[in-house]
């Protein structure tokens, strides 16, 4: 609304139309509000996706902050007055989180906390403002006098000052891990509740998301009813995450962690840029792929190539090389399965896009003409039944979903008043759903031969 009102002539993302209804511009953006309804198969990072708004928009290393020397001198003073030495091992903690199933316990913090304490003679420094004081009370109960309780009492660039010494942050999906990033301090993700690593974990190579194995993600509106999972990460987990990543910033380098009954319930992913340029969360244990997870690469290279002018062919196969390396399997037969009955779902929604258009081609057709209303309003009622069929269709297989729920949102996101234009931009809607479906096609036979032999090993 303020975009509109500043009569700004070029928005790209969420707009108002002449007549004040919400609008979304650019594709892009399009992508944005439909991939969080289908985090099973969204595998680019928002601020990768963010930054595509602006097409040809180059590669972006990392998140960028500025301090002052004022920032750095608050940081100073923190270290005096609590008589920690440059040298000292400073852990910060932040407890908090929008909500309290994305929280993991502050027991488990404390646990960590003097594990950390115990092994490395880490200083903990508790980050957050002042509503978050209670957490850092109940950590209190749990680890007394191990925490220096700093909520409420930073400025954001003073929060950043302290996170550019510390040697790690462990941390739930918050504002406060995105400033960490920013600043090049490693970090430690515990994604907890109804989070989606993938979607706003780290931007940046070298740090670690711990996740519950989970069988479904879901919708970001719709918390699924699977329980309470924050205890599933233990303070073990998240100990050998932070040596992971302090051996990463040493040696370059880590080794996978092996699938024993210590891990058997949760991931480690570790964040690194691919040669497609968009950050990647690699698996650091090797376990066999799933079908969700050969879907995931699909469409990440799918709509990589479909929405970015300047896709390049090379650095996606690297890309898809890179990922399957880290998955054990499937063999031949199985990616023959999947190739043959997801392209098969995928080809028949090409073919549903493909009589929309067609139809839409003889609506816009009529409609120049000026025929008459009755044989437009009778290819109308033919579009709608095909929505339908598109719609019903992404229901009985989820893996096109994405791609039907996206026609769909297009088609409610038009704007204007001429019939000539709404029917054109239609039609236009219908061939870019059929030429993503055809395209998820290739992804996936792209993939089969790139896939593991079939003796099962990893790519």
């Amino acid at each position: 609304m303020l975009a509109r009102l500043a009569e700004i002539p070029k928005v790209i993302g969420a707009d108002m139309t002449d007549d004040w209804l919400f609008v979304l511009r650019s594709r892009w953006a399009n992508y944005f509000f439909t991939s969080v309804f289908n985090r099973d198969y969204n595998d680019l990072n928002l601020c990768d996706i963010t930054r595509h708004f602006a097409l040809g928009a180059p590669p972006c290393p990392k998140l960028s902050f500025t301090l002052t020397d004022d920032d750095r001198a608050f940081a100073d003073q923190v270290w005096r007055d609590n008589g920690i030495a440059d040298a000292d091992c400073v852990v910060c903690f932040q407890l908090g989180a929008s909500e309290r199933n994305k929280r993991w316990p502050e027991s488990r913090f404390a646990e960590l906390g003097q594990m950390l304490h115990e092994k490395h003679h880490a200083r903990i420094l508790l980050l957050g403002v002042d509503e978050e004081a209670p957490l850092g009370e109940a950590f209190e109960k749990h680890a007394p006098g191990l925490g220096v309780h700093l909520f409420g009492k930073t400025t954001v660039p003073q929060a950043v000052a302290l996170l550019e010494r510390a040697r790690l942050l462990v941390t739930n999906d918050t504002g406060t891990m995105h400033l960490a990033a920013a600043v090049d301090c490693p970090i430690v993700l515990v994604s907890v509740g109804h989070v989606h690593f993938r979607e706003t974990g780290p931007y940046g190579a070298g740090h670690i998301a711990i996740e519950p194995r989970r069988p479904v993600l879901g919708r970001s509106d719709v918390v699924p009813s699977l329980g309470d999972d924050r205890d599933r990460v233990t303070a073990a987990h998240a100990y050998t995450a932070a040596q992971l990543v302090w051996t990463r910033r040493t040696t370059g380098h880590i080794d996978p962690l092996p699938p024993d009954a210590s891990n058997a319930d949760v991931d480690f992913y570790l964040s690194a840029f691919a040669p497609d340029t968009n950050l990647q969360f690699y698996p650091l244990i090797r376990r066999p792929m799933t079908e969700r997870d050969f879907l995931r690469m699909a469409y990440r290279a799918m709509w990589l190539e479909h929405l970015n002018e300047e896709h390049g062919r090379r650095a996606e196969a690297k890309s898809l090389a890179q990922v399957l390396a880290h998955y054990d399997g499937p063999d031949k037969a199985t990616r023959d399965a999947w190739v043959k009955d997801l392209g098969g779902a995928f080809a028949t929604l090409a073919a549903m896009a493909k009589r929309g258009a067609d139809t839409t081609d003889s609506l816009v057709d009529i409609l120049c003409k000026g025929e008459g209303m009755a044989k437009a309003k009778a290819l109308v009622a033919d579009l709608m039944a095909i929505d339908e069929e598109m719609r019903v269709h992404g229901e009985v297989h989820p893996a096109c979903r994405p791609l039907s729920f996206m026609a769909r949102f297009e088609r409610d996101n038009l704007e204007g008043a001429d019939p000539i234009h709404l029917a054109r931009t239609t039609r236009g809607i219908y061939r870019a759903c059929f030429a993503r479906a055809r395209l998820m096609e290739k992804k996936l036979s792209r993939l089969h031969a790139l896939g593991a032999s079939d003796t099962g090993n990893g790519a």
